[in-house]
């Protein structure tokens, strides 16, 4: 089954075409990726499929049905926590909108991720890596099963990247949901996927679909491996452009 799937779409802002005949399909337990240079509308592409904006044409399903607000969990860019609220609350956020904030759950999940003695820390109080924890948390126990990830490690340093990279493969292992995941860092998307889209420069559109084919769970040492070099260097080639 298809936790989401995007057809024919095409977005506009008044004269300016940012999306162009766009097709894209996760399935369930899938981790799907999409690299594209700065400004080729991936975060437009969140809106969309979040229920902020409307699609100018095109469909866009989550689990067989149209997308509309508050079916996705969504991670930021930055971690956007509130900094009034302790760990604990900024974790059942978005199941308390919906009704169900559960404490003893944040609990259970801060102490899964090694955070458990934060509980009752503030945001100021945890490093960014921590932090990134944190908001990956609310939004994987939000009860959606369609995750979009947008970005969420491009303001941590190399080694706190790396280490995010670890932690988010092993707790995805364990659960197994839907991810689509933007990024412009190309090593990245292929370390953590299953699929990776590449788009082109605005208008974007899909200018390669790449299967992973490494096998999980999937360590750090397979970016040594010749296969993932080539693709490393074949989506490369595509960002910039550079014929081989």
């Amino acid at each position: 089954m298809s936790a989401l799937e995007i057809r024919g779409l095409n977005h506009s802002f008044k004269d300016l075409e940012v999306l162009k005949n766009i097709d894209i399909s996760v399935q369930e337990g899938e981790f799907v990726s999409i690299v594209g240079p700065s400004g080729s509308g991936k975060s437009t592409l969140f809106h969309l499929i979040g229920g902020v904006l409307t699609p100018t044409s095109g469909s866009i399903e989550i689990n067989n049905e149209p997308v509309k607000r508050g079916k996705i969990g969504y991670m930021p860019q930055q971690p956007a926590l509130m900094p009034w609220r302790t760990i604990e609350k900024n974790v059942v956020v978005a199941r308390e909108i919906s009704g169900k904030s559960d404490l003893t759950l944040a609990r259970e999940w801060l102490g899964k991720v090694g955070l458990e003695q934060f509980a009752k820390s503030y945001p100021h109080q945890l490093s960014g890596g921590m932090q990134q924890r944190v908001a990956f948390l609310r939004a994987l126990i939000s009860d959606q099963e369609l995750l979009c990830l947008d970005e969420p490690f491009s303001a941590l340093d190399a080694m706190t990247r790396a280490e995010m990279h670890r932690w988010l493969l092993d707790i995805w292992e364990a659960n197994r949901r839907a991810v689509l995941f933007v990024t412009h860092n190309i090593e990245e998307a292929l370390l953590l996927s299953d699929t990776v889209y590449a788009f082109s420069h605005r208008p974007a559109t899909v200018v390669e679909k790449i299967t992973v084919p490494f096998d999980r769970p999937r360590r750090d040492e397979v970016v040594d491996d010749p296969s993932f070099v080539k693709l490393r260097r074949r989506l490369t080639d595509l960002m910039t452009g550079t014929p081989r």
